[in-house]
C-alpha cells in the first residue's frame, strides 16, 4: 500500500512534506495536515512490520487522517474504526475544522484526477502529503477536546448504548399486539418498518430452527439479516455485522432508539415478549426507517466517498471500481463482505502455521466493553446457529424467478437466468440479439473479457461507461411517455443505479428495494 519515494516525483515531494509534518507536529497538538501525516505513519510502520491487521489494506486519505488524530491509540477491528471514524466527522461538522475536512476531500480527489491514481492508492496517498500545506491543512491546531480520545468517550458509536438506558414503559396494550405481531404473514416488498422487517427476519430464522421466542439476542441480528444482508453473507458473521450497523447511526436518528433495545435486551435477560412490547412503546417502530440506516458504513474506505459526493464531486476513483453516488451501497457490501472473507483467510493461515496465539497481540483493545457486548450477541446467536443450522441460513426466500443472482462469501455474484418462463424466454431473446451485435459490430463471438452490453461508438469491444448509460437513460425518459413507460422509473433507475421488479425482488436486499420505491414515489410526485 505505502509507496516509496523516487526523485523529481509527486511521491518525492510528499516524502518531502511528510518529514517536515512530523516534525512540526505532535500528538495532542495536530493540525489536520500532520494528522495525516502521523496516520501516514502508521500505515507505513505496520506494512514495515508486517503486523497491521487487514483492514489498513482498505484504508483511504481520510481514513488515514482519523487514523494520525487518535496515534498511538489503536482500534480493536474494522467497525470500531470506521464507526469513531465517521462520529468524530460528525462532531466537527459546521465548525471551521469541518471545513478543513471538506477542503481536505477536495485536494484527494483532485490530487487522483491530476495524477490519474486512485484515492486509496498508495503512492496518491503519500503524494497527498505535498498539497496539504500549500491547502492551508497545516496552520491550525485542532484542540484537545476534538480530538478523538476525549471527543469520543462515552461515544455511542464506540461504546453502544449505556445499560442504564431509559426503556419507555409497555403500552397497556403491548400483550395484544405482540400476539398480533406473531400473527402478522403479510410479505410486501414494499413494507418498510422496522417492525414488518424484523417479523420478515424472525420468520427466516424460525425456518431456520432458531429459538425466535426465546432468545432476545435473536433480534437484533434478525432484523439485520433481512434488511441488509445478501445471500451470500455467512451467518457466523451475521451477529458482529449487525452490532457494527446498529452502532453506527447518528444517535439523532429516528431508529436509534428501536436498536438500542435490541442491543440492551440480552444483556438485561429480557424477554422476547418484552423486548418486542418495549418496542412498541417506540414510534419509530412503526414509521418507515429513515434513510440513514439502509447504508452500510462501517468499514475503511466509504466515508471519502461520502463526503465527496456531499459536496457535488460526481465521480471518485477507487482501487475497487470508479465510484458514483448510485454505487454507495455496493461499494459498502463489497466491503464488509470482502473484508469479512479475508479475515477468515488470514485466521486460516495462521491456524495452519501454529502462530494463531500472535494475534492476541497484534492490536491492543481499545476498550473491553466493545469486545464484550459484541459477544454477547455472538454467543447468544451464533453459537445456536452453528449448532442447529450447520453455520449457514438462506438470508433470501428461494423464488421461480426467471432472474437469480449467485453470491458468493466475498460480495461477487453471477446471474443465473432460467429460461422456464415466459419472462425468462423474453431475457434469452434479448441476450442473444445482443450476441448478435457484437458479433455484427466486431466479426467474432464475444470472448470471457468481453462486454456483452457495450459502447457501439467504439472500435473496440468496451464497457458502457457512466455517462454514456445516464445519458442513454435522460433519451429514454425524454421518450418514456410515447413509448407506454413511466419517466419515474428510468430516473429512478438513474438516482440508485438499479431497477426492482417482481421478477429481480429476489435479487436485491431490503434495503435496496426501500430505496428505490422511494426514489420512485419521489420522481412520481414531480422530484428530480
Amino acid at each position: 500500500m505505502i509507496a516509496a519515494a523516487t526523485e523529481r516525483d509527486p511521491q518525492d515531494v510528499g516524502a518531502r512534506a511528510l518529514k517536515t509534518l512530523l516534525s512540526s507536529n505532535a500528538p495532542g497538538g495536530l493540525s489536520l495536515a500532520g494528522a495525516y501525516a502521523f496516520g501516514y505513519l502508521a500505515l507505513a510502520g505496520a506494512q514495515l512490520d508486517g503486523d497491521g491487521p487487514v483492514w489498513y489494506h482498505e484504508i483511504d486519505p481520510l481514513d488515514a487522517l482519523f487514523l494520525g488524530t487518535a496515534w498511538p491509540k489503536t482500534f480493536t477491528d474494522e467497525f470500531e474504526f470506521a464507526n469513531a471514524r465517521d462520529a468524530w466527522l460528525r462532531l466537527l461538522r459546521g465548525t471551521v475544522h469541518g471545513k478543513g475536512i471538506q477542503r481536505f476531500v477536495r485536494e484527494t480527489v483532485t490530487a487522483s484526477e491530476e495524477l490519474g491514481l486512485p484515492v486509496d492508492d498508495g503512492k496518491l496517498l503519500l503524494a497527498l502529503t505535498g498539497r496539504l500545506e500549500a491547502a492551508g491543512l497545516d496552520r491550525r491546531r485542532l484542540p484537545r477536546r476534538l480530538l478523538p480520545e476525549a471527543a469520543l468517550q462515552g461515544c455511542r458509536a464506540v461504546y453502544g448504548p449505556s445499560l442504564d438506558l431509559q426503556r419507555p414503559n409497555l403500552p397497556e396494550d403491548a400483550r395484544e399486539r405482540v400476539k398480533q405481531f406473531w400473527k402478522g404473514t403479510e410479505e410486501s416488498w414494499t413494507a418498510d418498518t422496522p417492525q414488518a422487517v424484523l417479523r420478515d427476519g424472525l420468520r427466516r430464522f424460525h425456518d431456520a430452527g432458531l429459538p425466535v421466542k426465546q432468545e432476545s439476542g435473536v433480534l437484533l441480528p434478525a432484523l439485520y439479516a433481512a434488511l441488509m444482508t445478501k445471500p451470500g453473507e455467512l451467518l457466523e458473521d451475521m451477529g458482529e455485522h449487525a452490532t457494527a450497523w446498529a452502532y453506527s447511526l447518528d444517535e439523532a436518528s429516528s431508529l436509534v432508539p428501536v436498536l438500542d433495545i435490541l442491543l440492551a435486551a440480552p444483556e438485561l435477560e429480557m424477554s422476547v415478549a418484552d423486548t418486542l412490547g418495549h418496542l412498541f412503546a417506540v414510534p419509530a417502530f412503526t414509521e418507515p426507517i429513515p434513510a440513514d440506516a439502509l447504508l452500510w458504513t462501517s468499514s475503511p474506505g466509504l466515508a471519502l466517498p461520502r463526503l465527496a459526493f456531499e459536496l457535488g464531486i460526481p465521480k471518485i476513483s477507487t482501487l475497487e471500481a470508479a465510484v458514483t453516488p448510485d454505487l454507495l451501497d455496493w461499494l459498502g457490501m463489497h466491503a464488509r463482505m470482502r473484508l469479512s472473507a479475508a479475515a477468515r483467510g488470514r485466521a486460516a493461515d495462521l491456524e495452519e502455521t501454529g502462530s494463531a496465539d500472535g494475534m492476541d497481540g497484534m492490536e491492543e483493545k481499545s476498550d473491553e466493553r466493545w469486545a464484550e457486548r459484541r459477544e454477547a450477541v455472538r454467543e447468544v446467536v451464533l453459537h445456536k446457529v452453528r449448532k442447529k443450522s450447520g453455520g449457514t441460513l438462506a438470508t433470501h426466500r428461494r423464488f421461480n424467478h426467471p432472474v437469480e443472482r449467485i453470491w458468493n462469501a466475498d460480495g461477487s455474484s453471477v446471474v443465473r437466468i432460467s429460461t422456464d418462463t415466459p419472462h425468462g424466454e423474453e431475457l434469452k431473446g434479448a441476450l442473444k440479439s445482443q450476441r448478435d451485435a457484437f458479433r455484427e459490430k466486431f466479426g467474432r463471438d464475444p470472448g470471457p473479457g468481453d462486454p456483452l452490453f457495450f459502447d457501439p461508438d467504439a472500435d473496440e469491444p468496451t464497457r458502457l461507461t457512466k455517462e454514456y448509460f445516464d445519458g442513454m437513460m435522460l433519451e429514454m425518459a425524454e421518450r418514456a411517455v410515447e413509448l407506454g413507460i413511466d419517466p419515474a422509473f428510468i430516473h429512478a433507475w438513474r438516482e440508485v443505479g438499479y431497477v426492482v421488479t417482481e421478477e429481480t425482488r429476489n435479487m436485491f436486499t431490503t434495503a435496496e428495494v426501500l430505496a428505490y420505491n422511494r426514489a420512485l414515489a419521489r420522481h412520481r410526485q414531480g422530484g428530480e
